[in-house]
């Protein structure tokens, strides 16, 4: 009797397992896009499949801006750009050929879906951390008829070392110097270094989203945008490792206005309107004293007095994208040129 009841409940066990190995089937096969990201146990589970294709035209396109917005001029301009608020005016442009280019590039057969699910990932983006301040409007110049947009991003940059500043070198990309103001933070950072560039991940806001910083090593900046692709950009985020680091960075925050090239796609180049005018203002905010008065752990004391921490000086043109840490997702990407 005992050997029965034991054989039974053997069974039973055996048929419960299947439900106990797949209490999430949100996992998805997304495809060969390199921007697929992880979902299981991350915040990106949020994100409905639509949404996710979404990010993954607005990464896609990101690069495209990145590489040709300093095609057609001999200037050095830093800039940055949050290509989902972009995205939402494209369709914007009384341009026939070009959007149908640019709508089966991007398998896009519904605009104003895509423009639902713009906003609806915008505010998925917010759910996962509500610190990100973000907007984009939009308005037409009416002698230019130039589409003119502008972009505000405010984010919190939650360090001690962002209470106290220096003056210190930055290289311009002439080899000539001038007198920044500097902040040096310690914390648990990603790295990755080649040959080409070295590269920093600094969490911000409540962790979901990080800075990504990338310092060319030999390229000058404009060259390196040109050549960036998505591909490098994930080979770099897979190559991360996190690690106790001193980082010496530039102030950030900055307001900009430049011409955003709309990119050439499969040869075809807009017609009409050639580019949008953009003026972008990005905020990092800085923590108050008193937040660390309470929150200040023995990890964060550690690192400010060991002289043995290894310490990164950012003091060179560089790349920055805003990503989100569990979806590859890209809300800001720029360049800070020191001017």
């Amino acid at each position: 009797m005992k050997r029965r009841i034991y054989i039974l409940t053997i069974l039973f066990l055996t048929a419960l397992l299947p439900f106990s190995c797949n209490k999430s089937t949100k996992e998805q096969d997304f495809g060969v896009s390199i921007s697929a990201p992880k979902l299981i146990g991350t915040p990106a589970e949020k994100f409905t499949p639509e949404e996710l294709q979404t990010l993954r035209i607005s990464n896609s396109l990101s690069f495209l801006f990145l590489n040709q917005i300093y095609n057609s001029t001999d200037s050095l301009f830093p800039f940055s750009f949050s290509t989902l608020g972009v995205l939402s005016y494209i369709y914007n442009v009384s341009d026939t050929n070009y959007l149908n280019v640019f709508s089966q590039n991007f398998s896009i057969s519904d605009s104003q879906a895509l423009i639902q699910n713009i906003t609806n990932t915008l505010s998925v983006i917010s759910e996962i951390d509500s610190t990100i301040k973000k907007s984009t409007t939009f308005s037409l110049d009416k002698t230019s008829q130039i589409p003119t947009l502008t972009q505000e991003l405010q984010i919190p940059i939650p360090y001690e070392g962002m209470l106290k500043s220096k003056q210190l070198p930055f290289t311009l990309n002439d080899s000539t110097q001038r007198k920044m103001t500097f902040y040096q933070i310690a914390g648990t950072f990603g790295l990755s270094q080649n040959e080409t560039a070295l590269c920093l991940d600094i969490p911000l806001g409540n962790g979901n989203y990080s800075l990504l910083i990338i310092e060319p090593k030999d390229w000058d900046i404009k060259t390196f945008a040109s050549n960036f692709t998505e591909t490098k950009y994930m080979e770099i985020i897979e190559s991360l490792t996190f690690q106790n680091l001193k980082v010496s960075l530039p102030e950030l925050s900055l307001a900009s206005s430049f011409s955003l090239p709309l990119p050439s796609i499969s040869g075809q180049t807009p017609q009409s309107v050639k580019s949008l005018f953009l003026t972008s203002k990005l905020t990092l905010q800085k923590p108050t004293r008193a937040s660390f008065a309470v929150e200040k752990t023995d990890i964060d004391t550690k690192l400010q007095a060991n002289s043995k921490t290894e310490h990164h000086h950012i003091n060179k043109p560089f790349l920055y994208i805003l990503r989100g840490k569990s979806s590859n997702s890209i809300l800001l990407l720029g360049i800070f040129t020191g001017r």
